[in-house]
């Protein structure tokens, strides 16, 4: 059995199904990737490039939907950023389903995790060493590095990047990630991978180093390169390894350094355990029979009885998810959230609401169960504009929700054209912008203008970057 077919169906490399290319591929004045100091800024081309694409990839039907679990990631990255010497402390992330185990950053402070690659990884300080590694590659402007040996390299690379993702947007699934990774940053150039794996040498040291300095067991990538060895002895191909050096040789590396204790060491990582069961379930999806490959996967405990109820949630049965949600022995911020939405969907709204009600009542600023509620209340969700897509995504549904529950159209199409452009659709970003400006009123038409002029902002800095719409 199959979940969600139009996410696991295998798809036919055809890049006319959306493609995207680059102007005047040996234009000897190809942008400065380097150009400003802050990563995330519009007039830094490489952001321009990476966010381009980060657009076009969160279009993709890949994409793992589930909020608590971008939370406890973003709350793992906070550990180490303050130890790297990027401008912009910020890494905007995006978690993909998929049956390859990959886990890469694109310009911009991008990072991308594939769902799969957490059956290797056991534990919280395995995925902290995993981060660092990958955080390391901007810090290190490896990306810029590598690109800008010249600049016919530099619109070769791009031009493998683009084909990579829109071969993604072709469809999800195993040959979606596939084509991203082989098309994608770590396996830019055949001639570079001696490059590349120097690169990689060089993270590793690096980011072992960030753990040190942030307090944590530097050992989890020690851990990391074992797990990546047992595995590639057992899988045709580990997509994570693909322009890597042997893990066996990484281990020697990370095992040269004097193990350091964790003053985190003994801390419960039951946060770690339901991240990692969340990205396990939606992996889940793409087996043949996905309750026996969660079985196997996830001992039974409450862990499992949150996974088991995740998957009958997502495969549309929200009374089998109940059954397990009730045989959970302690709550926390995923299990909650799950509760909620599975009352939701059996129709049980009030007591949805009482569960988001009792999270709020302590938190009430909580984006995720604050417009949660705005949803079951049909309230307007609060104003204020979050940095990261996940949350803003939030956000523009439940306005959404609510400007079509008053009737007022035009608002509604303009977050709705907010969520399209932030998927890479911006045809129909556009044509949805339009016909809200056509019918907004007056008191309503400085938000319509708002976003009209950060769409022309975007599109402009990409004329800049001579990326274009074929």
């Amino acid at each position: 059995m199959r979940l969600f077919s139009g996410v696991t169906t295998k798809f036919t490399l055809l890049l006319v199904v959306f493609s995207i290319g680059f102007s005047n591929p040996a234009h000897s004045e190809l942008p400065n990737l380097s150009a400003t100091k802050d990563e995330r800024s519009l007039s830094n081309p490489s952001y321009v490039v990476g966010q381009h694409w980060f657009r076009m990839l969160n279009g993709s039907g890949a994409v793992i939907d589930f909020p608590p679990a971008y939370d406890y990631l973003k709350d793992a990255l906070s550990k180490i950023l303050p130890q790297t010497s990027l401008e912009n402390k910020m890494i905007e992330m995006t978690l993909l389903n998929s049956a390859q185990a990959n886990a890469f950053v694109i310009p911009g402070n991008h990072l991308f995790i594939y769902s799969d690659i957490m059956e290797m990884i056991t534990n919280q300080d395995m995925l902290y060493g995993l981060l660092a590694h990958e955080v390391s590659h901007l810090d290190l402007n490896h990306y810029e590095r590598q690109t800008q040996n010249s600049n016919e390299e530099l619109s070769k690379n791009l031009l493998l990047i683009g084909a990579g993702l829109a071969a993604a947007l072709a469809g999800a699934g195993a040959d979606a990630s596939a084509a991203l990774w082989l098309g994608g940053i770590a396996n830019q150039v055949n001639g570079a991978l001696t490059y590349s794996r120097g690169q990689e040498r060089e993270a590793d040291r690096n980011g072992r180093q960030y753990l040190v300095d942030a307090g944590l067991n530097p050992q989890g990538m020690t851990e990391l390169f074992s797990a990546l060895a047992k595995a590639s002895n057992g899988r045709p191909q580990l997509e994570f390894l693909s322009s890597h050096p042997l893990p066996q040789s990484r281990m020697a590396d990370s095992l040269s350094l004097k193990p350091q204790k964790s003053i985190l060491e003994d801390i419960q990582n039951s946060d770690f355990d339901y991240f990692r069961a969340t990205l396990i379930t939606y992996r889940a999806t793409l087996a043949d029979d996905p309750y026996q490959y969660l079985a196997q996967t996830i001992p039974k405990s409450d862990v499992s009885n949150f996974a088991f109820a995740l998957l009958y949630y997502l495969d549309q049965s929200p009374d089998k998810a109940l059954t397990y949600l009730n045989k959970l022995t302690q709550k926390n911020r995923f299990t909650n959230y799950l509760l909620a939405l599975t009352l939701k969907a059996d129709n049980q709204t009030s007591k949805s609401l009482a569960v988001t009600t009792s999270i709020l009542d302590l938190a009430p600023r909580d984006i995720i169960f604050s417009t949660l509620y705005s949803e079951l209340t049909k309230t307007k969700p609060q104003e204020n504009q979050q940095p990261y897509l996940y949350e803003n995504k939030l956000i523009w549904h439940a306005k959404m929700d609510f400007y079509q529950g008053i009737q007022n159209i035009p608002l509604a199409l303009n977050y709705k054209a907010k969520l399209e452009f932030s998927q890479g659709k911006d045809k129909s970003a556009e044509r949805l912008l339009k016909r809200a400006e056509r019918d907004v009123s007056k008191q309503d038409s400085e938000f319509v203008n708002q976003t009209q002029q950060y769409f022309d902002r975007v599109h402009e800095a990409e004329k800049e970057a001579d990326i274009k719409d074929n």
